[in-house]
């Protein structure tokens, strides 16, 4: 019989690890939840759709911006379920941060489990699952905009949408599944955000050429996936709101180089986060844990890496050529940003079974201990948990709260048709983006005046 010392040993050293990775993890857990009770609705579209989605319905809402603004079909049913269309109360909006941090770590840990082949609740599984959820939070630049803004949260939900799709489709085996849940999701997935249908597009549709290319035939689950995929497409192409949205008129050469050079732009800023580098690194080191044989050949290897480099600069067109942004929005860049994480780390996963080369097992440990060791830093450099830290700290976060709450429960009392509200006095540098104006033909303060059935309301003259 073996010593009793001998069994834990290994454990030891994934515990280790695992308390070291939900110490990163959870420090801007806990600032996430904490900082969503002070959490309410933005004046920039929060009002807008919560009034819209209250004199159409959620549905019927969607619809008008279907037809008025976007074809993200998906995405404007998201918009319009505002927790404002079902109460005034502001309290909801909390949920919305806390939900989707939910989802995003159960999706992350559902495909931890299929790629380790290991329990969820094994340490590995968790500690990868933690670390990749907590990469994106320290580092995407719209964190607020993707978190703790309602009309922002269909970035993180398309987002979540991939990965679902790329877990079903490549470890779920049940026909029902298979026929039923993958093509919703897909359909789901396209009417979910631009950036996400030609993203997924390119590099799932060069994979399914390869496929079809190899196997000389079509499989009839890639039949309905295929005709899903092209409704959908149509769906969001075709929308009569893009005409409207593509206002910016650019030559197609033009366009092209432009993306070329924002696609370029941003590479180099996502190179220059460390905690790209330390991820890859230790997957290249590690991976599963596990040397297997992997089918994909260099010149596979090198396709695989040209459909991503492809996927990624087709998603800079529609801004390049019709989308008349100033700059690219920080949210749309953090999906664009988790896409090149999760590409990297698949190419950094291949790698590690392709080579022959690996680290000695005695090494295993202290190299990894190395990794957390410098991974963990990281947590006082990101400015999103900083400010965060900072305002919960110092009470600015909930004093905003309490005076926008306030100031919104006086108007919705108010019986008077002309309403002028006071500014906010404490401003959180995090939750605080844009005051209403005091003209009251501006946009925001008549999505406000309409939602509390007033004639007009904008904002009082010091």
């Amino acid at each position: 019989m073996m010593p009793n010392s001998i069994t834990p040993k290994t454990d030891v050293k994934s515990y280790i690890l695992l308390l070291l990775g939900l110490v990163f993890w959870g420090m801007m857990a806990y600032l996430m939840g904490s900082m969503a009770i002070a959490n309410g609705p933005n004046i920039t579209d929060d009002f807008c759709f919560a009034w819209v989605g209250k004199e159409y319905g959620i549905f019927g809402g969607a619809y008008q911006y279907y037809i008025g603004w976007s074809g993200r079909f998906f995405s404007n049913v998201i918009l319009h379920l505002n927790p404002l269309i079902f109460s005034p109360d502001f309290g909801y909006f909390k949920w919305g941060t806390w939900i989707v941090m939910a989802l995003s770590l159960a999706n992350t840990l559902y495909l931890s489990k299929n790629i380790f082949q290991k329990p969820w609740w094994n340490p590995s599984v968790l500690w990868s699952a933690l670390i990749f959820q907590a990469i994106g939070w320290y580092t995407i630049p719209g964190f607020y905009e993707w978190y703790f803004w309602f009309s922002g949260l269909f970035y993180p939900l398309s987002f979540q949408l991939v990965i679902l799709f790329f877990n079903l489709y490549y470890f779920e085996k049940a026909k029902w599944i298979r026929f039923f849940i993958l093509p919703l999701v897909l359909f789901l997935l396209i009417g979910s955000s631009e950036i996400t249908m030609i993203f997924f597009s390119a590099v799932f549709g060069c994979l399914q050429l390869y496929r079809v290319i190899q196997n000389r035939r079509i499989e009839p689950e890639l039949w309905i996936l295929g005709i899903v995929w092209v409704i959908a497409l149509a769906l969001v192409i075709l929308a009569p709101g893009n005409a409207i949205r593509a206002t910016k008129h650019i030559a197609l050469l033009d366009g092209l180089v432009e993306a070329a050079k924002n696609a370029i732009h941003q590479f180099y800023l996502f190179l220059k986060e460390p905690l790209f580098w330390l991820m890859n690194i230790w997957i290249l080191l590690f991976g599963t844990g596990k040397k297997q044989e992997y089918p994909v050949s260099w010149p596979l290897f090198l396709g695989l890496f040209g459909i991503l480099v492809l996927g990624y600069y087709l998603s800079f067109l529609p801004i390049s050529l019709a989308l008349d942004e100033t700059g690219i929005p920080n949210r749309t860049l953090s999906l664009l940003f988790m896409y090149l994480l999760m590409g990297s780390s698949f190419l950094s996963f291949v790698l590690h079974q392709k080579l022959a080369w690996s680290l000695p097992s005695k090494a295993h440990f202290p190299v990894q201990l190395i990794i957390m060791f410098m991974i963990l830093p990281n947590m006082h450099f990101s400015k999103s948990a900083h400010l965060m830290a900072t305002e919960i700290s110092s009470g600015t976060a909930l004093q905003f709260a309490k005076e926008q709450k306030a100031r919104f429960l006086a108007l919705q009392e108010n019986k008077d048709e002309s309403v002028e509200i006071p500014a906010i006095k404490t401003k959180s540098a995090f939750l605080f983006n844009e005051e209403i104006s005091t003209d009251s033909s501006h946009l925001w303060c008549k999505c406000i005046a309409k939602y509390y059935d007033k004639k007009h309301v904008r904002l009082k003259n010091n």
